[in-house]
């Protein structure tokens, strides 16, 4: 018997198999392959509509299977939320701090989630959570620009870089890189960690740019604090 895992996000959904201890990515047509498995049960975590997490349990079909609707709340595991409202963290954020203290308990943590949005949240030594920071991610950045000018076009082929651009396109992908690396040196400036985690889609191509930090590239993070639910 295993579980599934679900991260439904606002441009995707990821699922992974959790089974024994062990994770496995699936891949992003797994709806259509998932009752191979023997699941016994769904966890799935979503900043989407609940219209959307309908529509996915209608496309795996699993219905006839208990499914856990995970929330951000005060106390898990040894993490407590600094929102006086924790309902209102959300559960992306809430679930990567949770992998981030299983993996590296009792040390202090920045978590930074590189996907749609670009959250940073800090975690102390004692599991408290300190805080955090949320902008536009690397692709909605551009996406913004993009929207709202009539002459910034780009170039998806382009390959950013923290450096000056030389044409529209690198000028737009390499400002909005290097605006995500400063926030990110900027947030560990205004408070450090002894250990910088980074999760999420854009994670590897923020990670050369953050040598000095020396973090730590943890893809599954989200999962290994749904995880703790099961």
């Amino acid at each position: 018997m295993a579980e599934l895992l679900l991260d439904i996000g606002n441009s995707r959904t990821k699922a992974v198999l959790h089974q024994d201890g062990r994770f496995t990515l699936l891949p992003d047509h797994f709806a259509t392959s998932i009752q191979q498995y023997d699941i016994s049960a769904v966890f799935c975590a979503s900043v989407a509509r609940d219209e959307r997490i309908a529509a996915v349990r209608e496309e795996t079909g699993l219905q006839h299977v208990a499914w856990r609707i995970v929330h951000s709340e005060a106390t898990k595991s040894g993490l407590r939320s600094q929102y006086t409202e924790p309902h209102l963290l959300g559960v992306d954020r809430w679930l990567a701090m949770l992998g981030a203290i299983k993996l590296w308990p009792a040390q202090s943590l920045m978590v930074v989630d590189a996907g749609t949005a670009l959250t940073l949240d800090w975690v102390d030594e004692s599991g408290q959570h300190l805080g955090g920071w949320i902008i536009p991610g690397f692709r909605l950045q551009q996406q913004a620009v993009i929207g709202q000018t009539a002459k910034v076009f780009n170039n998806s082929m382009q390959h950013a870089q923290v450096a000056l651009g030389t044409d529209t396109s690198s000028c737009l992908q390499n400002g909005c890189l290097s605006a995500a690396v400063a926030v990110i040196l900027q947030g560990f400036s205004l408070q450090t960690a002894t250990k910088v985690v980074l999760t999420g889609g854009d994670a590897n191509l923020l990670m050369p740019h953050l040598t000095q930090l020396d973090p730590q590239v943890e893809p599954l993070l989200i999962f290994r604090g749904l995880s703790l639910y099961i």
